[in-house]
């Protein structure tokens, strides 16, 4: 390890929300930190590293762009020599009824959310084995239990929870450890922007979480050896719960869409929503 380098910890979508508060608390603890994210975000993202007076690198990254992911993965070794923790973090949402998506969004959801996040994972392995390192994959609690309006952002996230549990017990013969992160709804540019559109009510039965929640879990993951952690816990075990009894869902689900239909008017009375 490079003189003056902690523990290397490569985070994508570090620009905002779950991604820059991981990046704020990692870097408090010592980590030394590539961040990544698309170009768009990269100058607010300097601008924020620049605040935290350290030796961090920012650097563009689309995770859907293969040529993007290798490019990125070979710099933050050419930079730092090793990369100890990748926190898959990027991920979009294009909130609509299935019906209503077009081709595009459906694929640029895939796209991003599992063959972005499984390519890039491909890539940090080698280094993560060599470092005895840490795969954190941010999934979701629409990975457990279906969430209408959201139905390929679901279907991506269940995907990567398989991916994640998968590579759990796969990779303890190389040495490195996974855990899956499940949050339920974060206060987060992502939420703002899936309330302003026609999006599942199933999102707003418990008020949204600070981003920084998900980030603590995060580094607690890091030093375990636990392979899900769900955010907040309480979300987590009544969705494993509901997903036992699916065929119960065509009764529960009117209650609770009415229910999280009158959560969000009322929030965005309050103003926690736009």
């Amino acid at each position: 390890m490079s003189k003056g380098i902690g523990k290397v910890a490569f985070i994508t979508g570090a620009s905002g929300g779950i991604g820059r508060e991981t990046a704020l608390l990692l870097s408090q603890k010592g980590f030394t930190l590539f961040l990544t994210d698309r170009r768009e975000q990269i100058s607010s993202l300097k601008e924020f590293v620049g605040s935290l007076n350290k030796n961090h690198i920012v650097y563009p990254c689309d995770i859907a762009s293969p040529k993007e992911c290798s490019v990125a993965i070979k710099e933050c070794i050419k930079r730092f020599g090793r990369i100890d923790i990748l926190v898959n973090n990027a991920g979009i949402m294009r909130p609509a009824k299935f019906h209503n998506l077009s081709i595009d969004a459906i694929e640029e959801q895939i796209d991003v959310n599992i063959k972005g996040t499984i390519r890039l994972t491909h890539l940090a392995m080698p280094h993560l084995k060599s470092s005895q390192g840490k795969l954190i994959i941010l999934s979701s609690l629409a990975g457990i239990v279906p969430a209408p309006h959201h139905s390929i952002y679901s279907a991506t996230k269940f995907a990567l929870r398989g991916f994640a549990l998968s590579l759990y017990l796969e990779w303890k013969e190389l040495g490195i450890r996974v855990t899956n992160i499940l949050p339920g709804t974060i206060q987060s540019p992502m939420t703002q922007f899936m309330a302003s559109q026609d999006s599942s009510p199933m999102a707003y039965l418990n008020p949204p979480l600070p981003a920084s929640d998900v980030a603590q879990a995060i580094a607690k993951a890091i030093d375990s050896d636990i392979a899900e952690v769900y955010v907040p816990y309480s979300q987590g075990l009544l969705a494993r719960i509901a997903l036992l009894f699916p065929y119960l869902l065509q009764w529960i689900y009117p209650i609770l869409a009415k229910k999280g239909y009158k959560n969000l008017e009322s929030w965005k009375e309050k103003g926690l929503f736009r």
